[in-house]
């Protein structure tokens, strides 16, 4: 009995394993069809964003205000999705600027939600993230069309990890073509705060 039990769990945690690489699988062809112009920086950005949120980033108020303010007023037009969600599981949602400028949020708000979007998250072990982003990279491997400069930036990514890095910069290429400039908000406070608003002005 003990041994069937668990053979129907193994199995379980198999199948479970499988749902989640095609998940996985076909939001990176839905990016890949959306970006078609990123490299593979871009992906892991993507997917990074996914699992660290913007943590990473030292916080000061005031400097993210007068940074924000700065993003708005350079650029006259903005790219990019109103929304879209984060990596394979969608834990955060990049949000456009261009929502500020339009007027369908204000720049206070969406600074607070980024706020209170880096702070409490549970940590991520950087050895845990190096093993979940080769399993990602092995499905990009594996897709047509690929990210540009595959080798390049697979190279320069493990390289960063070995030495305990992880954060990396959107490409050229990526900037120039799509223009998408957004705050990274954690998908409950997202859809409870910012996703409302939105439905409303539709």
């Amino acid at each position: 009995m003990k041994k069937l039990i668990l053979i129907i769990l193994l199995s379980m945690a198999f199948v479970s394993q499988a749902l989640a690489q095609d998940d996985c699988r076909k939001a990176l062809q839905r990016y890949m069809k959306t970006y078609p112009a990123s490299d593979l920086c871009d992906v892991y950005k993507f997917c990074f964003q996914d699992v660290f949120g913007p943590e990473h980033l030292t916080l000061d108020s005031a400097k993210a205000a007068a940074y924000l303010q700065g993003e708005l007023e350079k650029y006259s037009t903005l790219g990019g999705p109103d929304y879209e969600p984060t990596g394979c599981s969608g834990n955060y949602v990049r949000v456009n600027l261009r929502l500020v400028r339009q007027g369908k949020i204000t720049a206070e708000h969406l600074l607070d939600c980024l706020l209170r979007s880096a702070q409490g998250n549970t940590p991520v072990d950087l050895d845990e993230w190096r093993y979940r982003w080769s399993e990602i990279e092995t499905l990009l491997s594996a897709m047509e069309p690929r990210p540009n400069h595959f080798a390049l930036d697979s190279d320069s990514i493990e390289k960063l990890l070995a030495r305990g890095g992880y954060v990396v910069h959107h490409s050229y290429p990526y900037n120039s073509t799509y223009n998408f400039h957004y705050r990274l908000i954690r998908r409950d406070i997202f859809e409870q705060e910012i996703l409302p608003k939105l439905k409303i002005e539709n």
